[in-house]
């Protein structure tokens, strides 16, 4: 490694025969890896002694990662050139999010002789939808977010999440910003733009499991169907349980591998923070490429009633789990008045990885956590 610093060359010491060949034997107590320079006198000095083998990034790794810094670069060029305002949301904040499958970080934060239990978001949507309550219309954040016992090749327990919302859009709106969003990231890497597909949940369920899925399914028909396709049941398994061990072990795997999939329509009782439709199914999308789940896209709900509803039954889902109390303040800036509204969440390393044909996130990281 060279680095030049004013008049000096500073260089980390890897072959000891090039330097006896140089200096002789003189500067024996040099050791191998120290750094070494020239001084005014042009005299060799040591400048940093090596205690232990120096850690190298490989060449691959390097690049890999210069290319990483691009990619993001690319993102916030894509959506400032679209109009939408960057926000900076909390990494500490009061709730994390109420997804009942998720396990989250949480901390005592101290205000002097007493402390409040603060987490690590799992998702800045909360804070950009006060953002959205308060006037503005067209936000985005790139945001570090965190999620507990997640290590596998496509989870990291710390993360980059972008999110964006539409104010007085519809879902229709935010499909084609995602579509446009993945041909701008192919075009810059040079890929030719991949077809667009797109499935209602109960398209696929009728495709790959030969079953008429309505939004008034029940839990025993959905353990009816897992038993049918011999997956390993247990009388503990909700609604949500069967719908994932369908989704994940009979479905998701037959998704077209080189299409962007939008996979839209979602049973009721995946509603999260999205609007129903008049027939019952939840208004939401996710995006499937390259045998990965890249996106979730919602029309969002912005009933206060609703919303509260829905939290308070997250939470119940929740037993065994760190327990997390509601942000009142959210509550109030739907009460408020939230606009009609779209928005996304994109895992950033997914869609890179997508994009390089990389199978493990760990590849994407400078400090993986390995399981």
């Amino acid at each position: 490694r060279l680095e030049v610093v004013g008049p000096h060359l500073i260089i980390q010491l890897q072959d000891r025969e090039e330097l006896r060949l140089l200096y002789r034997s003189e500067y024996e107590e040099i050791q191998l890896n120290d750094w070494i320079a020239l001084d005014e006198k042009d005299q060799l000095v040591r400048v940093v002694p090596s205690k232990r083998d120096p850690l190298f990034a490989s060449a691959d790794k390097k690049a890999l990662l210069n290319e990483w810094a691009v990619f993001l670069r690319r993102v916030h060029q894509f959506l400032d050139k679209k109009g939408f305002l960057e926000l900076q949301t909390p990494s500490l904040v009061k709730c994390p999010g109420t997804e009942p499958a998720l396990d989250v970080f949480s901390t005592d934060l101290k205000k002097g002789g007493h402390s409040e239990k603060y987490f690590l978001p799992t998702s800045p949507e909360i804070h950009l939808k006060k953002a959205l309550s308060m006037g503005f219309q067209q936000v985005y954040e790139v945001a570090k977010c965190y999620r507990n016992n997640e290590i596998t090749n496509l989870h990291q327990p710390e993360f980059w999440m972008l999110e964006w919302y539409r104010s007085f859009a519809n879902i229709f709106d935010l499909q084609k910003d995602l579509v446009q969003f993945f041909y701008f990231l192919c075009d810059e890497q040079g890929l030719s733009r991949p077809d667009i597909q797109c499935w209602t949940i109960h398209q696929l369920f009728k495709k790959y499991l030969d079953f008429e899925l309505t939004p008034q399914t029940t839990l025993e028909e959905y353990r009816n169907l897992a038993i049918q396709h011999q997956l390993h049941v247990t009388d503990t398994l909700t609604l949500d349980d069967y719908f994932f061990l369908l989704m994940m072990e009979k479905v998701e795997p037959q998704l077209p591998q080189d299409s962007l999939v939008f996979v839209e329509k979602y049973p009721p009782f995946q509603a999260a923070l999205a609007r129903k439709d008049h027939q019952g199914w939840a208004d939401r999308f996710e995006i499937y490429w390259k045998g990965m789940e890249l996106a979730n896209g919602f029309d969002e709900l912005n009933d206060p009633v609703e919303q509260r509803k829905r939290a308070i039954e997250d939470l119940e889902k929740r037993e065994g789990r760190t327990p997390i109390q509601l942000d009142e303040e959210f509550f109030q800036a739907l009460e408020s008045g939230m606009p009609p509204s779209c928005g996304v969440a994109v895992g950033l390393e997914r869609v890179f990885m997508a994009l390089k044909g990389i199978s493990q996130i760990q590849k994407v990281r400078l400090f993986p956590l390995e399981s």
